[in-house]
């Protein structure tokens, strides 16, 4: 008989680390079991298609009331609820905030996130924990799950692009998915920022990590390219700078040319998701649209691509598509981060606490109030 006692475990920062948060290797293998279940349908995210990447508030770009944060494109909050199947059988929500300028302004990051884990069945709360690292991870270790199942087993040489924390994320999992990777090279409109990132990453990886002067110079010829671009410009990524058979592994946005698409394999992380974020954002006035990937959109929608010829990374985990890594066809894979991707790892953190007795316990009742 079930306790009416409700005890939550709540974890710190310092608990995650301690749990094994920074473990990249483990958390692509645990993002590799999620995009399996992904693929197999064994999953629900929030949305009246079950597929929405997460309900946002859209502060107004000229607020009418005294206080009220001003809209912009990165001062939002957002909320990420959903199921995950398999083995985990548990529910979660990542709720965050971001601002752009928190860093200048007050010392922290841009983003600040939360993350909870619920019993499905009776939504008893198991946890609450610090999830700013535990996002992190996740975007970077599904970057690594798609060099993993995308790119050639011959890949040599990584571009970077964009010098900021989630690359650096990124750029630790496609060494950790690539052992034959042998140089890295780094591009940051910031030289300095370039610079600290190669002289950081160089020594993590022990690897040969070089900056390089242009953005084309981090992407031509290169057999793995990765971008977390920010801010309002996204260049254009020239068809005839990426090598045959390479990879474009993205957890943001991107700029490529129509025929790039055309003739490459298309690989989401979800594309009901990214599907999803179209029809939510078509909902929004023209000058508020934030849509992912239009471009993609655009073309399915005008017949050019055809849906049938885009696979998830989930289908491909699953075993369900096949994608054949080794050929000449490049690949392009586009991430929006999912839900599915937070449960997981913060289940494994989670169970790594519980076992290592990490964290604190916080009772909500000992008995419920008007059962």
């Amino acid at each position: 008989m079930s306790s009416s006692k409700l005890v939550l475990k709540f974890l710190s920062q310092q608990d995650m680390i301690a749990a094994g948060v920074t473990d990249m290797s483990y958390c692509i293998d645990m993002m590799d079991e999620a995009f399996a279940l992904l693929g197999k349908g064994d999953y629900v995210m929030g949305g009246s298609t079950r597929n929405s990447h997460g309900q946002r508030v859209w502060f107004p770009k000229e607020p009418a009331f005294e206080g009220m944060p001003k809209g912009g494109p990165d001062q939002r909050f957002m909320s990420l609820p959903g199921y995950l199947g398999g083995r985990f059988k548990i529910c979660g929500n990542k709720w965050y905030g971001s601002n752009v300028n928190n860093p200048k302004n007050h010392g922290l990051p841009r983003s600040i996130l939360t993350m909870t884990l619920n019993d499905p069945e009776t939504a008893r709360p198991l946890a609450i924990m610090e999830a700013n690292i535990l996002s992190g991870m996740r975007t970077g270790a599904v970057v690594g799950l798609s060099a993993r199942y995308l790119a050639r087993d011959d890949s040599e040489t990584l571009g970077v692009i964009a010098a900021g924390p989630i690359s650096k994320f990124c750029t630790d999992a496609i060494a950790k998915a690539l052992p034959s990777l042998k140089k890295i090279v780094v591009f940051d409109i910031n030289a300095d920022a370039a610079n600290r990132f190669c002289e950081e990453m160089s020594e993590k990886l022990n690897i040969d990590v070089s900056p390089v002067s242009t953005f084309e110079d981090a992407v031509k010829g290169q057999d793995v390219i990765t971008s977390a671009i920010s801010g309002d410009h996204t260049p254009l990524f020239e068809e005839k700078w990426l090598k045959e058979g390479s990879l474009l592994t993205l957890p943001g946005r991107a700029n490529v040319e129509d025929d790039y698409l055309r003739g490459a394999y298309i690989v989401p992380d979800c594309w009901e998701m990214q599907k999803t974020y179209k029809i939510e954002g078509m909902m929004l006035p023209e000058d508020e649209r934030a849509i992912p990937h239009s471009q993609l959109h655009n073309l399915v929608d005008s017949g050019e691509i055809a849906e049938s010829e885009i696979q998830d990374l989930g289908k491909v985990a699953a075993g369900l598509a096949d994608i054949d890594k080794n050929s000449a066809k490049r690949k392009y894979f586009i991430s929006n981060g999912m839900i599915l991707q937070d449960i997981a790892w913060a289940t494994a953190m989670y169970e790594s606490a519980v076992e290592k007795g990490l964290g604190q316990d916080l009772v909500m009742w000992d008995e419920p109030y008007r059962v």
